[in-house]
């Protein structure tokens, strides 16, 4: 019954992640892919703070945790980031059944964003940095499952200035300050395969722009690796690679 309640939460998540990636031409898709990016840079940035943002619970008997990027956030987007994660309460500690809540955050900057300003004479200012905060509620279901819940406020910041103006797809630009930013519900489930390994799989929803993302993680004691799903994207699927430590 268990097996067939899991079966049954991956598949509602991963089913229709899959059904509208499959609709979509894939060399029209590489055409748009320039012009994309640049009628909307905040938006195609914001998926890659997604990717090094921790919205999975603590282990159980663990109190709080950091975590870096590796790929594609610090390679090669090179954002150079840093997350945090503290628990505030443990399952069951206060009364009976009463979830796990763990809360966390991170920032990050872009640092090629730094060189490019340092060595270009036309750039005045360049500036990509984000940050998030969520809360995370986790329960366990049987002792080597836990379903877990909770919401994220994310945002990126995007600010460009130029001491001369450039041609951008035949517009003028001197500048442009943008940013993208969002509150998400978060859903999903966790399983514990052996000491230190667990794989989850999860589903964020974006109340301000009504976009839905999943990820699938597997992660051990320092490493995880996951995939990220964002079906309205710019790049659908996303490989990641991100390094924790849990105290």
């Amino acid at each position: 019954m268990k097996k067939t309640i899991i079966y049954a939460f991956i598949l509602s998540i991963i089913m229709p992640c899959i059904s509208y990636a499959s609709s979509i031409d894939l060399g029209a898709k590489a055409t748009q892919l320039a012009g994309e990016i640049i009628a909307n840079p905040t938006a195609f940035f914001y998926e890659f703070q997604q990717d090094l943002e921790t919205t999975t619970p603590l282990p159980p008997g663990k109190t709080y945790g950091f975590q870096t990027g590796i790929f594609p956030t610090l390679l090669p987007a090179t954002y150079a980031n840093l997350s945090g994660k503290y628990r505030l309460h443990g399952e069951g500690r206060i009364s009976p059944g009463l979830p796990q809540l763990d809360i966390a955050g991170g920032y990050w900057n872009m640092i090629a964003t730094k060189i490019a300003t340092e060595q270009s004479k036309d750039i005045n200012s360049l500036d990509f940095s984000g940050y998030y905060i969520d809360l995370i509620m986790s329960s366990s279901v049987s002792p080597k499952i836990r379903t877990f819940y909770g919401y994220k406020y994310s945002q990126l910041k995007a600010s460009l200035k130029l001491n001369k103006a450039v041609d951008i797809a035949g517009a003028q630009v001197t500048s442009f300050d943008a940013g993208f930013r969002d509150d998400f519900l978060i859903a999903g489930i966790e399983h514990i395969t052996s000491i230190n390994k667990f794989w989850s799989i999860q589903m964020n929803y974006g109340i301000k722009e009504q976009v839905l993302a999943s990820k699938i993680s597997w992660y051990g004691k320092y490493f995880e690796f996951g995939l990220n799903i964002y079906p309205e994207g710019i790049l659908v699927i996303h490989p990641v690679v991100n390094f924790h430590l849990n105290f």
